[in-house]
């Protein structure tokens, strides 16, 4: 999306790009608009002061062609948890013709984030599902609880739960959240695909008693509240030609 000027714009006009990126292609420099462009700055004694960073950046950048770059598809490359301070992120974004990474991070802890644009895309490397297989036999044992189940149904239910998991296409994945500690790990429950035939296998196992515990959590709680499932997705960067 070109920019011929933004100079002079009001608060409610940059709102409606809040969070994209003004791009510089003159000088490949970068800033994200944000709300706290505008949040003012104390001083040692408490006085505060307004400063602009974007009316700053777009100051700079008077004279040279800007350009507004938006988030273009989900990819994103975290290089430690989302938490850490140190933490850069890499995301595809475009102008609508051009494709580019931006990646946003600090390289020091006290410090602004910096932005760094390369023309390109994120491709998808590698992806990966893993099952926790511990958490899924302990949901699977508390739902049987106070009944004693025999093992090897325990072990049986477990393991056709694993082999449809892992056959399962990535996008069917219910996903709930993000690891807290791993980066690029995303945490699922398991997708209606993967319910439903366990439901025929807990009819074909356990009696009508033992089977009531396991629907309610196959239904609800390993499906929304329990993520048993590990999305793992790697990207590299794929320059344009």
């Amino acid at each position: 999306m070109p920019l011929p000027t933004l100079l002079g714009w009001t608060a409610a006009g940059r709102d409606l790009i809040d969070g994209a990126f003004v791009f510089c292609t003159d000088c490949y420099a970068v800033h994200r608009v944000s709300r706290s462009d505008r949040a003012p700055l104390y001083l040692s004694d408490g006085t505060p002061t307004i400063v602009d960073d974007c009316e700053r950046f777009l100051a700079v950048h008077r004279d040279h062609r800007l350009q507004v770059l938006t988030r273009s598809s989900d990819a994103e490359m975290i290089s430690h948890a989302r938490w850490d301070p140190m933490c850069r992120v890499m995301w595809d974004v475009s102008d609508g013709e051009t494709d580019f990474v931006v990646t946003f991070g600090r390289t020091d802890i006290e410090g602004p984030r910096e932005y760094v644009v390369t023309p390109g895309r994120m491709v998808l490397e590698r992806e990966s599902v893993e099952v926790d297989e511990d958490a899924l036999r302990h949901t699977i044992d508390e739902a049987l609880y106070p009944h004693a189940a025999p093992v090897h149904k325990i072990d049986a239910l477990v393991q056709t739960c694993l082999r449809l998991l892992l056959a399962t296409p990535s996008d069917e994945l219910e996903l709930l959240d993000e690891s807290r500690d791993e980066p690029n790990v995303q945490l699922a429950g398991l997708p209606l695909s993967v319910a439903e035939p366990l439901r025929e296998k807990v009819r074909e196992l356990f009696s009508e008693e033992e089977a009531e515990g396991l629907f309610a959590i196959l239904d609800h709680d390993l499906r929304y509240d329990i993520p048993v499932v590990r999305l793992i997705r790697r990207y590299r960067i794929e320059p344009l030609d």
